[in-house]
């Protein structure tokens, strides 16, 4: 039997075996039900705000409604005025909850009124209101001392604000989707990166590796383990990503930006990178314990390096997208998965530096292969307890 077929075989008898069972399909129906959900129920609870309702009592200060609609504006807000015949009927507005407050003011601005709330004031109403009252009441005292009426007006204008480097919607949306592939990359390594780990351990405490290594060599069966489950992992991943998307759109969340397309690329790559990289180390990892929870103990180190890469690419990418620890960690291949589509949403990488980061990672997959194919085929008949890397390497030399 050729070396491509054995391998071929293995990865068909995961994907079919796993692909079928129960707690992947669950899994896979369960998280997208989130996904899609955590869109869904927003839109629902908060999609459709009503306009904040503040009733004015008859008869008002001239130009206050229009000031109070002005000011709100300002603010992205958006207010409905009510206007209630006299107190009574603004008190009972309140009691039955049509409207948020009452502002109770002199026609004549010979006061500064009131605001009535039926339980909580609302800090908001409450600011708003009172900023319109205040700026009448301030003009009408100006024009009576024979201030002009146009220097009133241009000493009431507030500052240009001006962003020098501003966020657009579609920034933050394509922030946000590589952010969202930074978290899936580090979900399916530890999810379908550890289940080529248990699967490892679960073969060789039923002796069920043995079976299988009389007639495919060990490096051929880790590598169709990893790859089986690697195809599962992408299957699933296509499933969340079309969700997302789709969720996205059909709730008008956020935009997409137009780099969406080569967003979903580069964290299609970038996952098949990440979990070569990290289920190879973590299926040799398991080959060397006898039981579960030497397996558990072995996968630390692994677990610890992907958790610091993927913190090193949320804190120090995001601080500093060109700094030197960004590139530095764009060519570490354990970190280089989180990094680079990070980078890539700040515009803050070329496609040179992807292409070599892509290369590097690659390489290192290769070496860690070829170290693990071996510590895996000295372990993985080898049922006396935990065994020591060194001594595997040096069984499977023998």
């Amino acid at each position: 039997m050729s070396r491509w077929r054995s391998v071929w075989l293995v990865a068909r008898r995961e994907m079919v075996e796993r692909g079928r069972s129960r707690g992947f399909i669950l899994s896979v129906a369960f998280t997208t039900v989130l996904v899609v959900g955590s869109f869904v129920v927003p839109t629902l609870l908060f999609g459709d705000d009503d306009a904040t309702k503040i009733g004015v009592v008859q008869p008002e200060p001239p130009g206050l409604s229009l000031a109070i609609t002005t000011s709100a504006s300002q603010l992205d807000q958006e207010i409905e005025i009510v206007p209630f015949a006299d107190e009574a009927a603004g008190d009972a507005a309140l009691a039955d909850e049509s409207v948020e407050g009452v502002a109770i003011v002199p026609a004549d601005l010979s006061g500064p009124g009131e605001i009535r709330f039926d339980k909580e004031p609302d800090q908001f109403v409450t600011q708003l209101v009172t900023a319109s009252v205040v700026a009448l009441r301030t003009q009408a005292v100006v024009t009576e001392a024979g201030v002009p009426p146009a220097d009133m007006l241009a000493a009431q204008q507030a500052p240009t604000v001006h962003a020098l480097d501003p966020q657009t919607e579609m920034d933050d949306a394509q922030f946000l989707f590589a952010n969202i592939g930074a978290v899936l990359i580090l979900v399916g390594i530890f999810s379908f990166g550890f289940t080529v780990l248990t699967g490892v351990v679960e073969e060789k405490q039923s002796r069920v590796v043995e079976v299988v290594l009389s007639t495919v060599r060990p490096r051929d069966l880790l590598m169709g383990k990893v790859m089986g489950i690697g195809v599962l992992g992408l299957i699933q991943l296509a499933v969340f990503v079309a969700a997302a998307l789709a969720a996205a759109v059909l709730t008008d969340r956020f935009g997409l930006p137009a780099t969406t397309p080569s967003a979903v690329l580069l964290l299609v790559v970038w996952f098949v990178l990440g979990y070569a990289l990290y289920s190879t180390a973590l299926g040799f990892l398991g080959a060397l314990a006898s039981r579960m929870e030497e397996a558990s103990n072995a996968s630390t180190p692994v677990t610890m390096v992907a958790m610091i890469s993927y913190f090193v690419a949320i804190f120090a990418v995001i601080n500093d997208p060109s700094g030197p620890v960004a590139v530095v960690a764009t060519y570490l291949p354990p970190s280089a998965p989180f990094v680079v589509p990070l980078r890539a949403a700040f515009d803050a990488i070329g496609p040179i530096e992807i292409l070599l980061s892509i290369a590097v990672t690659v390489a290192g997959i290769w070496v860690l292969f070829n170290v693990g194919a071996r510590v895996y085929a000295g372990a993985v008949l080898q049922t006396a307890g935990r065994m020591k890397i060194r001594d595997a390497w040096r069984s499977a030399g023998e």
